[in-house]
């Protein structure tokens, strides 16, 4: 047990703290892992001291409150951000919801809100458990707000004039959990969501299309000569078979969604959810201009160093936001990370197997330390990590309240004696002379 736990914790430092090795002139991060500790998770900075350090979680899904897997990716962001603040790096860390989409309108009917209203409750909820956990974030954006509106429109302009948007017809099974086409080659018994569990629906429609089969090529040379592009090295070999399969074009716009940003060049569709969300990343650069745009967005921090991702959105990440701003002729994030996901006993957490774990109660009951202290330290970064109420207690109790709490202890009576001697005797006992 101490021995998994002691290689737990060194991996999960050598993937969250990014030691500067050199100095780089050119105004690029680059990453790279050095043969002698060559590791999947173990990534190193060559960036110069200009460069801001720009870390970002997933946008947020609002159609229901955080959940732990929510906290997790955020917690690990946040201790990167500390880490490089600490070695005197200017750091952006972005974080926020994503509030567009059909599963936010059915979340709000079914609780009797707008989905104005219900977006604002559920964001706002996400801020009261950063607050809760003390997450050190620079930037906080909502997709809803007008400013990423703007980038949006103008990003989608810059594609169609690129000559990568073209609109047709489209007949397929969709999946409203994930809120996107599946290829009948993915799904389970009975055309079910392998990540859902549930059957997709057929579908057919007049939409937008990207032409993301374009991008197959550069996207196949960019993992080849910036293998690091895409880690842990498990999860880039997942990105580079589903490039072996060969890239479609994908659906850009609903034409059955409301409640979504309007097609510039079609108010009777909405901009899929995807392409408007992972926009936010750059939206968030934009701070409160009265005239938003691409250009100053970017000046203020873009490409992203590091994109800190759960594993089921590593394709929207990995291959579909590369192709996008390749076509809108922007750079590439430095680095995709893709951690695994969280269980509770071994089993894997859903409402209807009663074993949610709740990031609010687990900060009340425990506090926010612990709680970080716990999935930092138990959780191999990358790989999936499982949660247990009496590991939970223990590991608190072993490390936080005995080791480092007596530590603590000692180091505070020490403090408390050697004040006594030298404010109230008037004696140092560094130096015996002084008796």
């Amino acid at each position: 047990m101490a021995v998994r736990m002691h290689h737990s914790l060194t991996t999960t430092f050598t993937t969250f703290f990014f030691f500067p090795k050199s100095i780089n002139k050119t105004h690029h991060i680059k990453w790279f892992s050095p043969s002698s500790r060559r590791s999947p998770t173990a990534l190193y900075c060559t960036c110069s001291s200009q460069d801001p350090f720009v870390l970002t979680t997933p946008l947020y899904y609002v159609n229901a409150p955080p959940h732990m897997g929510s906290a997790y990716s955020t917690i690990a962001a946040d201790a990167i951000a500390r880490f490089q603040r600490l070695i005197g790096k200017k750091v952006i860390f972005i974080t926020g919801t994503d509030e567009h989409g059909e599963k936010i309108a059915t979340a709000a009917a079914a609780g009797g809100s707008t989905p104005n209203d219900h977006c604002d409750a559920i964001s706002q909820s996400y801020r009261a458990l950063w607050k809760d956990l003390d997450i050190s974030y620079d930037k906080f954006i909502r997709t809803t707000d007008p400013k990423h509106e703007a980038i949006v429109e103008e990003f989608y302009s810059k594609v169609l004039a690129n000559g990568d948007i073209y609109r047709a017809d489209y007949e397929g099974l969709y999946c409203v959990n994930c809120e996107e086409y599946k290829d009948e080659k993915e799904l389970l018994e009975n055309n079910c969501c392998p990540m859902h569990l549930k059957p997709c629906v057929s579908r057919k429609e007049d939409n937008y299309f990207f032409a993301l089969s374009k991008y197959q090529k550069k996207l196949e040379d960019i993992l080849e000569h910036n293998p690091d592009f895409v880690q842990p090295l498990y999860r880039l070999n997942e990105v580079q078979n589903w490039l072996k399969t060969g890239l479609k074009d994908f659906s850009i716009s609903r034409a059955s969604v409301d409640w979504g940003i309007r097609v510039p060049n079609d108010p009777k569709q909405t901009i899929y959810v995807w392409f408007d969300a992972l926009l936010g990343y750059i939206s968030a650069l934009s701070d409160d201009q009265e005239q938003p745009s691409l250009q100053t967005a970017i000046a203020s921090g873009w490409p992203a160093s590091l994109h800190l991702i759960g594993k089921d959105i590593l394709r929207f990440h990995a291959v579909y936001w590369p192709a996008m701003l390749m076509s809108a002729g922007m750079s590439l994030p430095n680095t995709v990370f893709g951690h695994g996901f969280l269980t509770k006993d071994g089993m894997k957490m859903g409402k209807s197997l009663g074993n949610t774990l709740e990031p609010n109660e687990l900060v009340q009951r425990f506090g926010p330390d612990a709680v970080r202290y716990f999935f930092l330290r138990e959780v191999e970064f990358g790989n999936d990590g499982d949660y247990s109420e009496e590991r939970f207690i223990n590991i608190v109790n072993a490390h936080l309240a005995n080791t480092i709490g007596i530590l603590f202890l000692f180091v505070i009576l020490e403090y408390c004696f050697y004040s006594y001697l030298t404010h109230y005797l008037h004696v140092d006992p560094f130096y015996p002379s002084s008796f």
